[in-house]
This record gives structure tokens, C-alpha cells and sequence, in this order.
């Protein structure tokens, strides 16, 4: 058989216990034949001198073989070892003929030799020879296999290393609440929360929510926990909760946060300029929990749903509308309704020009007039454009019209652009202007407010440092009376 017997293994430990109870210098290794017991003076004569100095009969038979004692090549070591993965723990010295290895952890005893003592340990523990030494191997490492192991050589004075073998634990989680989902409503307070339930070293836990940052803008925050005193529906959304310490395998739960809410609108366009013959599409991105239910007017009347095409991707709404004549033009609202109340919003889908963009700077250079530049988008010509203006703080807007000329129109969309010398300005003064176009459908809305000044005066109105107009006042006050105060005492003196 290629194992020891029960009675031989435990003759060698009691040997090797024998031989580990002496503190000579040097050792006759285990093993050897020759089983008689020898004085320490037997094994102080390497030279072959004895007897007071005198040499030794040289043909006298030889009596014993001496070794000089292996030192440890291995130094001790501290090692980190994932559960799973496999133990190596080296025991390397100079020199190993005639002697013997054995392997203890704690009080227990593993390995003497080649034999690996316990039959429960023969699965996952074996001894790999070096050079002059062995490894023990241990395969699919447990959190049991944590500890202090030493080895020792059979020697009569104990020379042993020692390593030190943690257990990497790979960390497990779990949502609290365990079915991962909390309901909530905007306003409420709400803790966002997972529990370590495995892991060695502890790991360290972050958050992060899928596809999006979190609501405070951060990629990912650290903490078991995450408390928000006040939730809108922009918390609302998946969170992963990562556990990771250094085991490789990061491990995540998931929790779900649905706060619930009155449906919130938000509109691509309110104003959607079109032409007949066209179709067009009235889109409302409907923010809703629970689901809302979406209903469609025209012109504040229920919209006929079976001429018109509907379709809607999760909370993206879509109105298709052909445009046969000048009837389909109108305020289009999409109204969203659920438990917590009703939102809406309209679209204006028409004829007139789109909003005109006007392009001067805002500083004018003269003193007493100011150019105006502008360009409109209208698929039915413009012919006409209105300009409006009047100074900051006045009420009653003046206004006078220019001519409209295209830049483009051979373009799908034609683009127009005009001209307008506002006379008879006050010099240093801000003023504000906007245009409107005109085609064949009337007068478009008119364009954004546009601020200008002429010189002297800069159209951005910055505030007052103080309420009296200016900051530089109260200081030149409190100067002149400091500088009369002391006057005053010097006229005293």
C-alpha cells in the first residue's frame, strides 16, 4: 500500500516528538536504520578526533553519519487567499536528505512526511515536493482553512516556519425590502438600503442608479444606506447596491423606487409651424405615476381619435395630424390624468411664420438711432414685417412696418430677412424691440423681446450696490465726517 499504516504514523509522530524534546546543535535525521541511542559526545567528533585529542584507528568502522542542520530558504508569509481558489504554503530549505517535513495547524497535526494524516482531509490536502522541501496544497480553500500553519523539520532541536492564511470571503447582498421595490409618494422621506450578508474582509458598499445619475448629480455615493427627506419623481428609478472587497466577483442587489405623483408634461414644441398638404406630429413626454390615462382636444373640444393616428412608446405621446386644408390648423392640447390629479399642455400647430430671430448686437454705436436686423422661417411667403420698440419703462410701444426679402428660397423652408433704422433715439437710453412677419395666414407672434441701448448706455442693467443708486456714497459720507472729527479734536487740543 502507498500509505502508512495507523500504527507506523503514529510511531513517526511520536519519534519525531521524541526527537524535537532535545536542544543539541545538531541531529541525526529520522529515519536511520540504526535505532540505538548515542551520547551527546558521539556527535561532537566530526573530525574523527576522541580520547583526550588522540587520533582515532582509521580502519575503525564508521559509527555514525552526521548532518549538519537544513536552514529555512522560505521566510513566513501572510497571505490573502480567495474561498474557492487554492492554499500553496512553501517549505524550502538548504538541504533536506535524511530528513523529514511535517505540516501542524494549531495543535493539529497534518501532514508527516508524504501522509497526509486525516482521511477528511486527503481530498483537498496534498504534499507538491521542491527542489529540497514540498508545498502543502490545499485545493478549494474554506473559511475552516483559516489560520496559523506551521512546518517542521525532524530535527532533535524544533526548527519550524510559519504562515498565516486568511480566508477572502466573496461578499453577498440583499435589498431591504427583500422583494426589492418601495412605493412612496413625492414629499415622503425615504431610505434607500442593503444588507452585507457574507464577506470577508468586510466590503465596502456604494450606490449607483442604472442608466442616470443619481438625483444629486454624483456618479455613485458610498454607504450601506441612502436617506432623502423630501422625494420628487426625479428620484424615482432603479438603484444597485455594489459590495465589493477585493474578491474579484462584485456582488449587487437592486431596489426599485416608484414615487408616486400627479402626471408632469413636458412638451418638444408649443409652437409647430406647417404648411396644407403636410403632415405634422404633436408630441407630449407624459411623467406619471401610477400610469396616466392621456386624452387629446382640438381647440378645447374632444379630438375624433378615429381620424387622427395615436401611438405611444413608453411615456413619449404622439400625435399624427394630416394637414388637408387651413381647418387642421388649431391649439392642440394633450390632457394626463391619474389618481393624484390632471396636467395639460397645447401646442399651437399653424400657418404663420415662425418666431423671427433677430440678429444685431445689442450695443448700438450712435447716439440717436439704432439698425435692427432680423431673418423669419415661412413656408407661405412673407411680404411684410412689424417693428415694435420703445424705451425701458415706457408703456405704449411704437411701431412701423419693412419690406421682406427672401435668402433662400429655394430651400424647403424659405428664410426672409429685413432691415429697420429705429430714428429719433435718445442717446444713453435702453430700449427693447420685436418683429413680427406676415403671410398669407395674417401676422405671426412676435419675436422674443429684444433689449438694445444706444451709446453711452449698456443694454445689461446690472443692480445698485446700495439703495441710494451707487456703494461709493456711504463710504465718501463716513470719510468726510472721520476727517471733520478729527479736526475738530485737533482744534480742541
Amino acid at each position: 500500500m502507498q500509505h502508512l499504516s495507523i500504527f507506523s504514523i503514529s510511531t513517526i509522530v511520536a519519534i519525531f516528538v521524541l526527537l524535537s524534546a532535545s536542544h543539541s546543535t545538531y541531529g541525526k535525521p529520522y529515519g536511520d536504520d540504526n535505532n540505538d541511542l548515542y551520547n551527546n559526545e558521539d556527535y561532537t567528533d566530526p573530525d574523527g578526533i576522541g580520547n583526550g585529542g588522540q587520533l582515532q584507528d582509521e580502519n575503525r568502522p564508521e559509527e555514525a553519519v552526521i548532518y549538519k542542520l537544513p536552514k529555512f530558504i522560505t521566510k513566513s508569509q501572510n497571505l490573502m487567499v480567495n474561498e474557492g481558489s487554492t492554499i500553496r504554503l512553501p517549505c524550502v530549505v538548504d538541504r533536506l536528505e535524511g530528513f523529514v517535513l511535517l505540516w501542524k495547524k494549531g495543535d493539529e497535526i497534518l501532514v508527516v512526511g508524504e501522509q497526509v494524516i486525516k482521511e477528511e482531509n486527503k481530498r483537498r490536502f496534498q504534499l507538491v515536493k521542491e527542489a529540497d522541501g514540498a508545498s502543502l496544497v490545499i485545493s478549494l480553500a474554506e473559511e475552516k482553512d483559516e489560520g496559523k500553519y506551521v512546518c517542521q523539520i525532524s530535527t532533535y532541536k524544533p526548527t519550524e516556519i510559519k504562515h498565516t492564511v486568511k480566508i477572502r470571503v466573496k461578499p453577498e447582498v440583499r435589498p431591504v425590502p427583500d422583494n426589492g421595490i418601495i412605493i412612496t409618494e413625492t414629499g415622503k422621506s425615504v431610505t434607500l438600503e442593503c444588507e452585507v450578508t457574507r464577506g470577508f474582509p468586510t466590503p465596502e458598499v456604494s450606490w449607483h442608479r442604472r442608466e442616470r445619475k443619481m438625483p444629486s448629480g454624483e456618479e455613485s455615493i458610498r454607504g450601506l444606506s441612502i436617506t432623502y427627506t423630501a422625494v420628487t419623481r426625479h428620484h424615482s428609478g432603479v438603484y444597485i447596491c455594489d459590495a465589493d472587497n477585493g474578491f474579484g466577483d462584485i456582488s449587487s442587489a437592486i431596489l426599485k423606487l416608484d414615487v408616486q405623483h400627479q402626471p408632469e408634461i413636458e412638451q418638444e414644441e408649443t409652437f409647430i409651424h406647417t404648411q396644407e398638404g403636410d403632415e405634422t406630429e404633436v408630441i407630449c413626454v407624459v411623467h406619471a405615476s401610477p400610469k396616466a390615462d392621456i386624452k387629446w382636444f382640438k381647440d378645447g373640444t374632444p379630438l375624433d381619435v378615429g381620424t387622427h393616428i395615436l401611438n405611444d412608446i413608453g411615456n413619449r405621446h404622439t400625435l399624427t395630424l394630416p394637414v388637408a386644408g387651413e381647418d387642421a390648423f388649431g391649439q392642440y392640447t394633450c390632457q394626463a390624468e391619474n389618481q393624484y390629479g390632471k396636467s395639460s399642455k397645447t401646442t399651437e400647430v399653424s400657418g404663420l411664420a415662425e418666431l423671427a430671430n433677430i440678429k444685431s448686437k445689442a450695443k448700438g454705436e450712435e447716439g440717436d438711432r439704432f439698425q435692427l436686423e432680423w431673418v423669419a422661417n415661412s413656408f407661405s411667403p412673407i411680404t411684410t414685417f412689424k417693428i415694435e420698440y420703445k424705451a425701458v419703462g415706457e408703456e405704449i410701444w411704437k411701431s412701423d412696418e419693412a419690406p421682406a426679402y427672401p435668402i433662400n428660397a429655394g430651400e424647403l423652408k424659405p428664410r426672409y430677412t429685413g432691415t429697420y433704422m429705429i430714428a429719433r433715439l435718445k442717446t444713453a437710453t435702453v430700449y427693447m424691440a420685436r418683429v413680427s412677419s406676415q403671410n398669407n395666414y395674417g401676422y405671426s407672434h412676435p419675436s422674443e423681446t429684444f433689449k438694445f441701448a444706444t451709446r453711452g448706455a449698456d443694454p445689461v442693467q446690472r443692480g445698485h450696490l446700495s439703495g441710494n443708486g451707487g456703494g461709493a456714497a456711504p463710504v465718501k459720507t463716513t470719510l468726510l465726517l472721520a476727517l471733520s472729527s478729527s479736526m475738530a479734536l485737533l482744534f480742541l487740543l
